[in-house]
């Protein structure tokens, strides 16, 4: 990205929010209320929600006569998106089963309850949600005269870092522990705006949202949910049943909200597929649907092309069956990234024509790094925490993804280990002076991509020597599924790694101890260096 250019569509897009957010005595300075592009609603047990979106000046949650009304606020159901009048009010249809939400502005925030979940929305669920095995909703009685949103001013900078957590996946209680131990204890305090899990928030026992939650909070951020397809209740009969148990805990499934510069939008691609005769559990499709669609429309339709954009989801675009709509609507962004889970390993995607993406510039899509690993498999750890290597060779951890002037940067942070670890160097650890030629080295580069260069030198002193980037599974990763191979539960099979690099040892490498040197340069210029020790012997070592 052309450094000047996001400088100076950085400072207008400031000078744009310092504006509307100016406070002026009593209210925003912004425009009349304005509903984009309505589409016919449900009419089944149709009503108006009606509310008010004020600043919150006591802290009571409670519309006072003190309070300040906001105006230019958006506010939406799900399928339509209204603006707040010059009295901060806003109209919305609503049905039984719907949601209202705020769309939060820059330079405040939203409530958060006792587990840093933003509670921004409200759930119309007159008779409560069906049984079902895990909780939903309890009945939340007739539709209230006023629904209405509190905000309280925050300070937001253009240059800010986010968490971001793949598939934490705990089956139980026991591998909640896991998480506590593995990636939240090394995170309390972090001064990171806030945090994303990009869904399987749980392995389909939702009761482990409660204790998850509980320890997530621990850190001392905001925390932000995405859904998945082992977050959904398993014994739903229809669509409208499956985001039940999610719905009463983190809010509606897709939503949208501004901090600092960034547009944020997380999205809900886990479609309902029904029962089958071979499976009689709840299917589902990696699907946006129509609905979802149109609201992401008209939200992007509010936001300038020059802002920058991030998607938030649970399956890789490139999974998802509807994703040459979902291009349509980014195509012509060109500050736009999405991210996702899902898939137990971690990746940098450039989308272009050959994937389907229309836009003239590549789409950047990372598949994130999951906390859970290999699902939480392998030997276990100094911290009794089973070390979860992904079957594409890189530890399992989490991302921070950090934004500023000139756009954003991510970076991966493997579980208990320094930041400054982010390659292996694999080889043999010894070998005869006669057999150093053709002797293969294997690195790899976890936060790598096609962007990324790889080279290696011996002893500091020879040439550096750059490494071929391949696409096939980890020569360490099935060597560690060897030696594991008596674990329970045991590792995954391999998985092809897109961060994998080698090459070849020099030939005629004098006998002796020998230091392997390797450095990698990412996209944006960074560069990280690993060691690794040769002892180059005429005998075999003794054992």
């Amino acid at each position: 990205m052309n450094q000047q250019l996001f400088q100076n569509r950085a400072t207008i897009i400031h000078l744009i929010f310092m504006s509307l957010l100016a406070i002026n005595s009593t209210t925003l300075a912004c425009q009349n209320s304005d509903a984009i592009a309505q589409e016919s609603p449900d009419k089944q047990n149709q009503q108006i929600a009606k509310g008010v979106v004020f600043c919150d000046l006591n802290g009571d949650g409670k519309y006072n006569a003190g309070d300040s009304a906001f105006v230019g606020i958006k506010v939406s159901n799900g399928k339509d998106i209204v603006k707040t009048d010059r009295g901060g009010r806003y109209e919305l249809p609503i049905s039984d089963g719907g949601c209202v939400f705020v769309i939060k502005p820059t330079g405040y925030r939203t409530p958060i309850n006792q587990h840093q979940l933003p509670k921004f929305f409200y759930l119309h669920k007159p008779a409560g949600s069906p049984k079902l095995r895990f909780k939903g909703s309890p009945p939340s009685g007739p539709l209230p005269q006023s629904i209405d949103f509190p905000l309280y001013r925050e300070n937001e900078p253009e240059e800010f870092k986010i968490l971001l957590f793949g598939d934490p996946q705990p089956r139980n209680n026991k591998e909640v522990d896991y998480i506590s131990h593995d990636v939240v204890e090394e995170l309390i305090g972090d001064e990171s705006a806030f945090g994303v899990t990009l869904g399987d928030i749980a392995f389909d026992n939702l009761s482990t949202f409660k204790t998850l939650n509980q320890s997530i909070a621990l850190i001392g951020i905001p925390w932000y949910n995405v859904i998945g397809n082992h977050d959904i209740n398993l014994d739903a009969k229809s669509r409208t049943e499956i985001n039940e148990t999610f719905e009463e805990t983190y809010g509606p499934s897709y939503y949208s909200f501004d901090y600092g510069q960034v547009h944020f939008v997380v999205l809900d691609n886990i479609d309902w597929a029904g029962p089958s005769e071979k499976n009689p559990r709840y299917r589902y499709e990696p699907r946006f649907g129509k609905q979802q669609l149109e609201f992401l429309k008209k939200d992007l339709s509010l936001i300038p092309k020059s802002q920058m954009l991030v998607l938030l989801m649970h399956v890789p675009i490139i999974s998802v069956k509807d994703k040459s709509d979902f291009f349509e609507l980014i195509k012509d962004r060109p500050y736009c990234v999405s991210v996702s889970g899902h898939t137990h390993d971690h990746r940098h995607l450039f989308l272009g024509k050959k994937e389907g993406f229309p836009g003239t510039k590549k789409h950047h899509h990372i598949v994130n790094v999951t906390v859970s690993g290999s699902w939480w498999s392998g030997a276990l750890g100094d911290n009794q925490v089973p070390h979860s290597t992904m079957p594409d060779g890189a530890p399992n951890g989490y991302s921070i993804m950090s934004f500023d002037r000139d756009g954003y940067k991510l970076d991966f942070k493997a579980a208990g280990r320094p930041a400054s670890e982010q390659l292996r160097i694999h080889l043999p650890s010894n070998i005869y002076t006669k057999k150093t030629e053709g002797v293969p080295i294997w690195v790899n580069v976890y936060n790598g991509s096609e962007e990324s260069k790889v080279e290696y030198r011996i002893d500091r002193k020879e040439k550096w020597i750059e490494l071929s980037k391949t696409i096939e599974p980890d020569p360490y990763f099935i060597e560690l599924s060897k030696r594991d191979a008596g674990v329970d539960p045991k590792l995954p099979q391999p998985k092809n790694s897109y961060h994998l690099w080698k090459g070849t040892l020099p030939a005629n490498i004098a006998p002796g101890a020998h230091l392997i040197e390797v450095k990698t340069t990412d996209r944006h210029g960074r560069v990280y260096i690993a060691h690794r020790s040769l002892r180059v012997t005429g005998k075999p070592i003794e054992k």
